[in-house]
């Protein structure tokens, strides 16, 4: 008996980390996060294997500079970034009780697929996962502009606002 429940727990084991040591399937994500009141963007492009951040200057004669660069990233958290379903994905996802603000365009590709998101004012909980990956990593200077809790309470308020008429 005693043999038998430690060849199970054995198999457990092995399975368990055989599945854990599969590649993470190769995609590229790139959010372009805008500040148009400045006239540039930064363009953050996560691969499975390096996360780039490029500053887009949208002057005339302003050339595009990298500003940060790495290739130490959690690949726990990069594996479920992997696994975004593209078909899953709207093109387009907006609060319409706000018209400025927090406005971001995603890209991703995956399996010679290529789908453009845009986020406007919006939450989502497996595109908010991103953000949350990259500004985990990058130093604090190149962070994206993120409130989960805000975007969140924006919504649900314009929910109220939107049942109220």
């Amino acid at each position: 008996m005693r043999n038998s429940i430690g060849l199970i727990t054995l198999s457990v084991l092995v399975f368990t980390f055989s599945c854990n040591n599969k590649p993470i399937e190769p995609f590229e994500l790139s959010i372009s996060d805008y500040n148009y009141s400045l006239a540039y963007s930064v363009l953050y492009t996560l691969t499975n294997e390096k996360l780039t951040i490029t500053f887009r200057g949208e002057l005339e004669n302003e050339k595009d500079s990298v500003l940060y660069s790495t290739s130490k990233l959690p690949k726990r958290q990069l594996k479920k970034i992997s696994e975004i379903n593209i078909g899953s994905l709207k093109t387009d996802y907006r609060n319409d009780c706000i018209e400025d603000g927090d406005i971001k365009s995603f890209t991703i590709k995956k399996d010679s697929i290529s789908k453009t998101v845009h986020l406007s004012n919006y939450y989502h909980p497996e595109l908010s996962r991103v953000i949350e990956l990259i500004n985990g990593i990058v130093p604090e200077k190149y962070e994206m502009n993120y409130d989960k809790a805000d975007l969140i309470e924006e919504m649900k308020n314009c929910e109220k606002y939107k049942n109220v008429e």
